[in-house]
């Protein structure tokens, strides 16, 4: 049964404190720093030990595989453009968070910003394409194998959808391949800037090679492990973000923003989770109506959204 009739954006937006759409530089630069000496403390201080005490893995990984998903929400903020109001600073700062992870930063960002723009709806949703039971049957089954059919898909879920290009892989495209169809549609520079965030990625994945030792065994306990952790964050929290029983998706002529948006869900992880990651778990609602806010104004702006709903 319907809830009640739909709040306006406006509406929605005049509940929020102003100062929540004001981007704080110096906060900001303060998260980063934060994020990023925890992740060379990970990998340059714990990691080595790892490789001398095998019994150490199963702490490390799920905890730099934490700090890398930390990371992951302040470059998020970049791609927004709410870290900072320059440009160039966020491609910095999302460059430095991101190519650490093997998330090329601008085409990630082009297609996520899709995704914001098309909540919840069927065919223009990009970064989670929604699919019929008939649809998903003409998914290639090594790909359903592989990423979609067992549990195994939360860790390889990810890096599958960042890396496949055909469509018959249910994705939006290679964001590593300038050429992808993933830029059919966008801006002509979008085709260079991938170029840019793919060198960067290869860059630090060649790096971190080297910094083990180029031993492959190494490279899996101090990278590959707390990698796939991280994995698991992105698709667990995007994935209970983004469903739950009653999800409803809308076809073309029957969608609206604010309607689809309102689709999205605050999940409360508790345990200190929510505040150590940036509240991208907790306050997801309103940071789908207004992705222009920093993180760290999140949680007032869920006040003022709830207020509202």
């Amino acid at each position: 049964p319907a809830a009640g009739p739909v709040p306006s954006l406006r509406e929605l937006r005049a509940s929020i404190p102003k100062e929540c759409f004001e981007p704080d530089l110096g906060e900001s630069l303060k998260y980063a720093a934060y994020d990023l000496a925890a992740l060379a403390a990970c990998f340059g201080v714990i990691s080595p030990h790892v490789v001398d005490h095998p019994w150490l893995l199963p702490l490390y990984a799920p905890l730099t595989g934490t700090v890398m998903w930390m990371n992951f929400v302040v470059g998020h903020d970049c791609g927004h453009g709410s870290f900072s109001k320059s440009s160039v600073v966020n491609g910095v700062v999302g460059h430095l968070t991101h190519s650490p992870l093997l998330v090329p930063f601008y085409p990630w960002a082009y297609s996520h910003k899709q995704h914001h723009r098309f909540h919840n709806h069927q065919v223009k949703d990009m970064s989670h394409p929604w699919m019929t039971a008939e649809e998903y049957a003409e998914v290639n089954p090594i790909v359903r194998a592989l990423a979609l059919d067992g549990w195994w898909g939360t860790f390889l879920g990810f890096p599958g959808y960042l890396l496949l290009e055909p469509r018959w892989a249910g994705t939006d495209g290679c964001h590593f391949n300038p050429q992808s169809r993933l830029f059919d549609r966008a801006p002509k520079d979008e085709r260079v800037k991938c170029a840019v965030s793919t060198v960067a990625c290869a860059a630090f994945l060649g790096a971190s090679f080297v910094a083990c030792d180029s031993n492959p065994a190494h490279w899996f306990a101090q990278y590959l492990a707390p990698y796939l952790c991280f994995s698991w964050w992105l698709f667990t929290v995007t994935y209970l973000q983004h469903h739950d029983y009653d999800t409803t998706t809308y076809e073309e002529g029957q969608w609206e923003y604010v309607l689809g948006g309102l689709e999205t869900i605050d999940r409360e992880f508790g345990h200190g989770v929510d505040e150590l990651t940036h509240h991208i778990t907790d306050c997801h609602v309103a940071h789908h109506m207004f992705s222009d806010m920093p993180h760290y104004r999140l949680p007032a702006a869920t006040a003022g959204v709830r207020s509202v709903l």
